[in-house]
């Protein structure tokens, strides 16, 4: 695979990462999104080579999203907590993408 082709597939899985994220804050049936997540942090991780830490950044990430789906919908206020604690894990998940494919200085 070419490394113009792996950093468009990368690009695409994020996107579908981020738009399901999205999805979720806004409201959607965190069930049907977290297939989404699923499937494509599973394409990121095959895409890159072993990465102790970006594999526990997509487990907590994918466990995030898994939270919301066993949040009680009678606990507004944890429901709250449960979306803001995805966003970060998100933001961690990227961050550490951003490190396991940024080029060696």
């Amino acid at each position: 695979m070419t490394p113009a082709l792996q950093a468009e597939m990368l690009k695409e899985r994020m996107e579908g990462i981020e738009q399901s994220v999205s999805r979720i804050s806004e409201g959607s049936d965190p069930a049907v999104e977290a297939e989404h997540v699923r499937a494509n942090l599973i394409d990121v991780l095959g895409l890159l080579g072993r990465n102790p830490g970006l594999d526990a950044a997509a487990d907590d990430l994918h466990g995030s999203v898994r939270a919301l789906i066993t949040a009680d919908a009678n606990e507004a206020g944890m429901a709250t907590r449960r979306v803001r604690l995805l966003q970060e894990a998100h933001l961690r998940f990227r961050a550490r993408l951003e490190a396991a494919i940024a080029p060696s200085t």
